[in-house]
């Protein structure tokens, strides 16, 4: 009937109605400008018989009136709503409404609150009513811009950090007149802060709320609340974020896996109580705590058990028989815990102190109360044998969480206890409720979301796939990993996650154990080596067993029995399993078993020339024989020492400490060698060579040389080389002997840049010349000096080109000392005959190369003249003749 009833009425209250949210008629009070109030049946159901219930609405500004406007009216005969001004329903009534006075529209007129009161008979019931509810503003309009630093995102919150600090501000517009206005800002903590600006740290995950409130002097303020919301990043569960091996030997490798995951926030709605509370002992005796429960919209009800998820009581009690415990929700409707008599006598609740005159506080067990499959038995059902401990857990309840259905979540949630007999008591710790979070309003939760998650960079990690690690931690002692997330808001947590490694174990691979010879069976002493192995780690601390095989060693299988005697025929390799006693870590160790003789190769004597000083002495580089000495054998295995007697070689004794430096005592004298085991010093052979000073040969003088110059221009003289051989030879036999000249004396002793013949030595210079031994390859030098002379010109009177090899032309020994003179011939006649000049120059053999008669022979008889032009400032020219005969 309701439902037709309002099709009646106005669009514009049929949208309020279906939007706004409904408040029943019930014991309690609401704070709101906006919502439907209705009976105890809501839009669509009748309320009850027998109804006696008080109901305040109150606007949130002191300054308001509280007005309803009823846009359905429907009571039964005898049943009354009674309204009064203010918060409660004492003095006179504003109004009372029956069947036959419907309220319309009502109006505080003192107060910003309305108390209604519903009484309705024994029988007969009806639709009830439904009003809107508003709130009168009685003040100028007060306009705040608040901002904060940082600022809110696009939805309004603002997002931070645990721990960060937010700065507020904020003006004010007011409509009318803002003078003598005051303001401050309050926060949820019960902080105020007067004036426009505020700084407030939040250490602590949550949404928390700032609201900045302008007062006129009216006592006026603006009309909105929470001006700032803000949402305190959660902790991210890294539950999950570990490593396989939580220690490990060292150089061993494990993987950490990383796992994280953003947490949800949940306002908490109920608060537990806490503090030790005394449940005296008593017959009938009732000790009643309540949680009131706020955080849930006005008008909330419970919808289904789901919307409990459990609570819990942390308490002792020395007797469970005389306890009646109950749960009743604010509309008065409840559950049983456990109903006296519940056959639990002597069973403990927690550890308490059983003795009555002892009033002190014994140890309290949380019992969870759910309807979860990890409950199975009720407190009565679980009670033991007189004197027992009920354990801590989950427990069911008698009554099912069902009966709360369509009871306000918000009001009073009130524990009950009863003590029904004398003797016991007990005392209560804690107790809670919680509520299922996904009925928790949007407002009061949140989760950040999840932006980056990754392990920060570690030189020990090896191999990443996906969010795990393999890491080889390359230090002993504790090894610590980061594992980041970075949320949505800009908030980076770290878990690090820590691996206790082993210390190292510093042993090292054996020097070989050698048999010095190349076939037969012998039995070695492996553990003579635990010493070398161990390199210097305890010898208590650390084992050393041997094995055939590395597979073995790894897997301490098939150790071999009798290390100390091991029987060998061939070279044969074994491995040795160092074992930490302490840490459980182990490492394996190759030892070889080496057949292996020593051989000595033949080398030719060493021989060196001596040097000038001819003292027989010189210094031998002996290390160039080893390369020979050892043949085959690798230089890594063998040690070559040399010495001076046999005895020291044997005895390893006295070795020539410089054998790349060694200056003979005598001559030839004798090197003796010893070749050993590198890793055995005493399987070893001897050898030896002869190194010897050969002496320099001998070289005969040269005597100087003064010579006119054969280039005058030049001033060079033109050595034949060869012509000096048989001084230096003195006599020997020149196939025994090299010789060859220099122009420095450093070149002489190194043999390099030979001069060739004919060279031009210039005045003055010194010659070097080197004999050489062909067989030894020694040498000497001598030298000996130039001298290059600028000698008188000669001019002949005559010559006789006759071809008798006898004055054939007119020469002139000297001439080419002038670099630029001119030869003019002419016959009696004055004519021009032959012609030549330094630059090229033939000497007149008596054909003319001018005149009439140029190259047809031989000029006759006679007497010819010449000018000879030197083309020199300081010589004369010279003009004369020359008898040409036959």
């Amino acid at each position: 009937m309701k439902k037709l009833l309002l099709l009646t009425l106005s669009l514009l209250f049929t949208a309020t109605i279906a939007t706004a949210q409904d408040f029943p008629m019930a014991d309690g009070s609401i704070v709101t400008c906006s919502g439907t109030f209705s009976d105890s049946g809501g839009p669509t159901a009748d309320y009850q018989n027998s109804e006696n219930s008080i109901f305040t609405i109150c606007s949130p500004f002191d300054t308001d009136f509280m007005s309803l406007n009823f846009t359905f009216w429907d009571l039964g005969v005898g049943d009354i709503l009674l309204v009064y001004d203010g918060d409660m329903a004492t003095g006179s009534p504003l109004a009372v409404y029956s069947t036959t006075n419907v309220p319309g529209l009502i109006t505080s007129s003192a107060t910003n609150c309305l108390t209604f009161r519903f009484i309705s008979g024994a029988t007969g019931v009806a639709d009830g009513w439904q009003a809107a509810v508003l709130c009168i503003d009685n003040c100028q309009t007060i306009a705040n811009t608040v901002t904060s630093t940082p600022a809110a995102d696009g939805d309004g919150i603002t997002r931070i950090c645990q721990g960060e600090t937010i700065n507020f501000s904020a003006t004010t517009v007011f409509s009318v007149d803002g003078t003598g206005a005051t303001s401050e800002w309050r926060f949820d903590d019960g902080t105020v802060v007067a004036g426009n600006t505020a700084s407030k740290s939040y250490p602590n995950a949550g949404i928390y709320r700032a609201d900045y409130v302008t007062f006129d002097v009216n006592g006026c303020r603006d009309r909105f609340f929470d001006d700032v919301v803000i949402q305190v990043s959660t902790t991210p569960d890294f539950t999950g974020t570990l490593a396989a091996d939580t220690s490990i030997c060292f150089g061993e490798s494990t993987i950490i896996t990383g796992m994280v995951e953003t947490v949800e926030f949940v306002a908490d709605v109920a608060p537990p109580i806490a503090g030790t509370t005394f449940l005296p002992d008593g017959s009938g005796v009732s000790y009643q705590t309540c949680i009131d429960v706020t955080g849930f919209p006005a008008g909330s009800t419970f919808q289904n058990a789901s919307d409990l998820l459990n609570f819990f009581i942390n308490m002792e009690h020395s007797y469970l028989g005389d306890l009646d415990i109950s749960l009743t929700a604010p509309d008065g409707s409840s559950i049983q815990i456990i109903t006296y008599p519940n056959g639990g006598g002597g069973t403990f609740l927690g550890v308490p102190i059983d003795v009555d005159t002892n009033l002190n506080p014994g140890t309290g067990f949380i019992y969870t109360f759910t309807e979860a499959t990890t409950a199975t038995q009720t407190l009565a059902q679980a009670a033991g044998g007189f004197g027992t401990t009920l354990p801590a857990g989950d427990y069911r309840t008698e009554d099912p969480f069902s009966a709360f259905i369509g009871a306000p979540l918000n009001g009073l949630w009130c524990l009950t206890i009863v003590d029904n007999i004398g003797s016991d008591n007990g005392f209560i710790f804690e107790w809670g409720i919680n509520f299922n979070p996904v009925i928790i309003p949007a407002a009061g939760r949140f989760e950040p979301g999840e932006v980056t998650e990754q392990w920060l960079t570690n030189a020990d990690i090896t191999a990443t796939n996906g969010s795990d690690i393999t890491v080889t931690p390359t230090v002993a002692g504790q090894n610590c990993y980061d594992f980041e997330l970075t949320d949505s808001f800009g908030c980076t947590y770290t878990e690090t996650v820590c691996i206790d490694v082993a210390p190292e174990i510093t042993s090292v691979q054996p020097a070989d154990i050698i048999v010095c010879q190349n076939t037969g069976s012998v039995t070695v002493d492996l553990t003579a080596k635990d010493d070398e192995i161990r390199n210097g780690l305890v010898a208590t601390d650390y084992d050393v067993t041997y094995f055939n095989s590395d597979a073995d060693a790894q897997a301490d299988m098939n150790p071999i029995l009798t290390p100390d005697a091991f029987a060998v025929t061939t070279s044969t390799t074994v491995w040795a399993r160092v074992f930490d006693n302490v840490n459980s870590c182990f490492k394996t160790e190759q030892v070889n078993v080496t057949f292996q003789e020593v051989n000595y190769n033949t080398v030719a004597d060493l021989e060196l020339c001596d040097d000038l000083s001819a003292d027989q002495v010189e210094t031998f580089d002996l290390t160039s024989q080893i390369a020979g000495i050892l043949g085959s054998q690798s230089s890594a295995d063998f040690n070559i020492a040399f010495f001076n007697s046999q005895a020291d070689a044997d005895a390893n004794t006295g070795a020539i400490t410089t054998p790349a430096a060694y200056d003979n005592v005598s001559n030839p004298e004798i090197i003796y060698v010893r070749v050993s085991n590198a890793q055995d010093q005493d399987c070893y052979q001897t050898g030896q060579f002869n190194i010897e000073v050969l002496s320099a040969p001998a070289i005969g003088a040269v005597s100087d040389v003064s010579d006119c110059a054969t280039n005058p221009i030049t001033n060079q003289l033109d050595l034949v080389l060869a012509d000096y051989d048989a001084a230096v030879l003195n006599g020997q036999s020149a196939a025994a002997y090299t010789i060859t000249y220099y122009n420095s004396e450093a070149n002489a002793q190194s043999g390099a840049s030979a001069l060739s013949s004919p060279y031009a030595s210039t005045d003055q210079e010194t010659i070097y010349a080197r004999i050489t031994d062909n067989a030894t390859g020694c040498f000497d030098y001598t030298s000996f000096n130039i001298t290059v002379e600028v000698c008188e010109v000669v001019i002949p009177e005559g010559f006789s080109p006759n071809n008798d090899g006898i004055n054939d032309t007119f020469s002139i020994p000297n001439l080419e000392q002038y670099p630029n003179f001119e030869l003019t011939v002419f016959n009696r006649n004055g004519s021009t005959v032959y012609e030549t000049k330094a630059s090229n120059y033939e000497e007149f053999a008596g054909v003319p190369n001018k005149g009439a008669l140029a190259g047809d022979g031989l000029l006759p008889v006679g007497t010819y003249f010449y000018v000879i032009k030197y083309n020199d400032a300081e010589t004369e020219d010279v003009a004369s003749w020359v008898y040409i005969n036959y």
